[in-house]
């Protein structure tokens, strides 16, 4: 055989065995059974970059899906960061609540209302999604060990009345931050208001009869004061030493609570009208002013004595002893201390007094059962939450008149609650949702939500899902 031939015939030969050889390997690579096998639970410390992004990356941050490029739902899975500044709708994880956190509960078999498009993919196996349920429960801590949103300078406080819980908001990213339970009855303690600064905040318990004291760093529980009656509005003098609580069941309980907040204590008791609930204090804290549900005025009270000086009606033809006829439900107060703007939640009218005369100067025809309102802190803007009506109303104040009206029903459902941010930029509305107007984007229960409209806009930029019936809501100040 010619020797030149044999050597060819051998190249080939061997060259066909390479190629197989790569095509098998090839093969191999890229089945499953070729991924590296990891043994979560032998992991003793959590590294964010080299445990929890692997997963994302091969999982969800991909094209087409959560990667920088195409951010479905404005949700980008590429980093700690991204993550953390969760999607359109909101967080993608609670730190230390694995319950509330969509990154694991879409696909740990959670009953959902509609399946997110990659659980059929299977992208994560249980042993994953255990591993990053202990990274969340950890506090879903990036490679420096820092918390998401740990350091939060602007939050804003949402009572869940239904769930015995406090959600607490990032108004930088405008996600939940952490919730916060509250109460310790078998039975409903109804959280329903929170007044905040940037060392404490307090929530009232109107199922318990009880005010909570919290630290706002560490959202622990330090002190409690139980109130007779329900306990239902909450305002905080400046200084931060006194807290004022109205008491709104009966006709029995006709008084505001001045608590000390130091010891936790009750100072004293003012006697005001028939089944107080709204109260304000005016910018230099030294009045106070209490809106008297089931009495149609309001009781005008000097902070330094704790002493009623002056009663407001609400009209001439208020009758305090009989039957409401306006049912003055929340106050606010302009930032130059002129106006009292009160909510007649029985007329579906807001009406403006003099806090120099206490005169009323202006009324406006807003929605059906007005509730909470908020000035903007540069006084062009008051906003009111229409609970019966399902909107919520924007008085013009220059002009004195209504010059917008929101009225989204799959948005607005029963609104409750209303505050602003302290820049003005972002309105605040919590909606309970009891009539099931709004429908929530995976949870099968009915909890409600906050709408954040963009004051500078004019538009509803976020809808952010709570707990169950979300009320009295308060930016920290």
């Amino acid at each position: 055989m010619d020797r030149k031939y044999f050597c060819a015939r051998s190249y080939c030969f061997i060259g066909f065995i390479i190629i197989i050889g790569m095509m098998i390997g090839c093969t191999d690579d890229t089945a499953p059974s070729a991924i590296p096998t990891i043994d979560y639970g032998s992991i003793a410390v959590i590294n964010y970059s080299e445990h929890v992004q692997p997963l994302l990356s091969r999982s969800c941050a991909t094209s087409s899906c959560h990667d920088a490029a195409t951010k479905a739902a404005g949700l980008d899975l590429g980093s700690w960061g991204a993550l953390t500044r969760g999607s359109s709708f909101g967080e993608a994880l609670v730190p230390f609540d694995t319950s509330r956190s969509l990154l694991v509960t879409l696909f740990d078999g959670t009953p959902l209302r509609k399946a997110h498009p990659a659980i059929s993919g299977v992208p994560f196996s249980m042993e994953e999604v255990s591993f990053l349920k202990r990274w969340i429960r950890e506090g879903a801590r990036n490679d420096a060990g820092v918390v998401p949103y740990a350091a939060s300078a602007h939050k804003l406080y949402v009572p869940n009345q239904a769930d015995d819980n406090v959600a607490i908001i990032d108004i930088d990213n405008l996600v939940v931050r952490r919730y916060v339970n509250v109460g310790n009855m078998p039975t409903n303690d109804a959280p329903h208001f929170v007044v905040a600064n940037s060392q404490y905040w307090y929530v009232s318990l109107i199922g318990t009869g009880q005010v909570w004291k919290f630290d706002a760093l560490t959202d622990t529980l330090i002190g409690v004061v139980s109130i007779a009656g329900s306990p239902a509005i909450l305002e905080l003098t400046p200084d931060g030493s006194k807290l004022y609580v109205s008491q709104f069941t009966t006709g029995a309980t006709n008084r505001v609570t001045v608590v000390n907040t130091a010891s936790m204590t009750i100072a004293t008791t003012i006697q005001v009208w028939t089944m107080p609930h709204g109260m304000r204090l005016n910018r230099t804290g030294t009045i106070l002013y209490v809106a008297n549900m089931m009495s149609d005025n309001i009781s005008v009270i000097d902070v330094a004595t704790d002493q009623v000086v002056s009663t407001v009606p609400l009209a001439s033809d208020a009758i305090p002893f009989g039957p409401p006829k306006y049912m003055p439900m929340e106050l606010a107060i302009s930032p130059d201390d002129s106006i009292i703007a009160v909510t007649c939640s029985e007329q579906r009218e807001v009406r403006f007094f003099s806090a120099s005369s206490l005169a009323l100067v202006d009324s406006f025809a807003v929605g059906d059962q007005p509730w909470h309102l908020q000035f903007t802190p540069d006084g062009e803007y008051c906003y009111v939450a229409n609970r019966r009506g399902h909107t919520a109303s924007v008085i013009h104040v220059p002009s004195r008149q209504v010059t917008t009206t929101y009225a989204v029903p799959t948005v607005f459902s029963s609104p409750h609650g209303c505050d602003i941010s302290e820049d003005g930029r972002y309105v605040f509305i919590s909606n309970e949702n009891v009539f099931h107007g709004y429908v929530p984007r995976y949870s099968v229960e009915f909890v409600g939500n906050i709408t954040v409209i963009d004051n500078t806009m004019a538009q509803i930029v976020k809808v952010l899902e709570v707990g169950k019936m979300p009320t009295g809501l308060s930016v920290a100040r």
